[in-house]
């Protein structure tokens, strides 16, 4: 295989990458306390030359291929619902929803009171507070600036924890607004969160600059794909020429 070949190949799956995850971008700029992701790319030896003595030759060609995908943790736009349950976070931190899988972390505040009487995040997991997950009942309930969960009656019946990370870059998202913390990665609780009651965090995608994004993209997928086509005829020309 020509190293042109094999760079305009490594070429066309980067672009690929990087279209896959600005469409799931696009797909959720209206997803509650969704987090933009972007590719993340490492340089790679395409192909070492070796001389006589087994030494590699000066300016070996070089490539870069995706190596995996990162989230920006960048603030999203907060806006006003008026719902009882709606928090938004101002800031740095994640709210804490159990799993079965264990603890998950979250910036999605559409809160709801889930079939067993506790208090939800959008994909029916307890919300934590303090003291663990925080029971409702039919009481009914509301959550007010700062954290606190009230019943119908104004007596608290829990407050929202929050944990924040130093490497927030390092958690792993997991679908649903959803990451999950690696071993390595230890959560560190938030005293005095800047909780927005009745708001709602909004996905940080910015739909123009993503389909700028798209745009680009796509003309630089094209072209690789272009200069693989004409590798492709020309070693296929040269081919027929040797064997006529």
């Amino acid at each position: 295989m020509s190293a042109a070949l094999y760079l305009s190949g490594v070429g066309a799956r980067a672009r690929m990458s990087q279209l896959e995850v600005v469409a799931n971008n696009l797909a959720n700029a209206d997803t509650t306390g969704f987090k933009a992701d972007e590719p993340l790319f490492a340089a790679a030896l395409s192909m070492a030359l070796e001389d006589e003595r087994g030494g590699s030759y000066p300016g070996a060609l070089a490539f870069v291929a995706p190596s995996g995908i990162q989230a920006r943790h960048k603030q999203g736009p907060i806006s006003k619902t008026g719902g009882s349950l709606d928090v938004a976070l101002q800031g740095a931190g994640f709210f804490q929803v159990q799993t079965q899988d264990g603890p998950r972390y979250t910036r999605a505040g559409s809160f709801t009171v889930n079939a067993d009487g506790f208090l939800a995040g959008p994909a029916g997991h307890p919300v934590l507070g303090a003291s663990g997950p925080i029971a409702v009942g039919s009481r009914g309930a509301r959550i007010e600036q700062g954290g606190s969960v009230v019943d119908s009656s104004g007596n608290v019946i829990g407050r929202l924890a929050v944990e924040e990370f130093l490497e927030p870059e390092l958690l792993i998202k997991e679908g649903s607004s959803l990451f999950r913390a690696p071993l390595e990665l230890v959560g560190l609780p938030v005293e005095s969160p800047r909780i927005e009651a009745g708001s709602l965090e909004q996905s940080n995608v910015k739909p123009v600059e993503e389909l700028a994004k798209l745009l680009i993209l796509q003309r630089a997928f094209d072209a690789s794909m272009q200069s693989l086509q004409a590798d492709d005829q020309a070693s296929r020309r040269l081919i027929e020429e040797m064997n006529p």
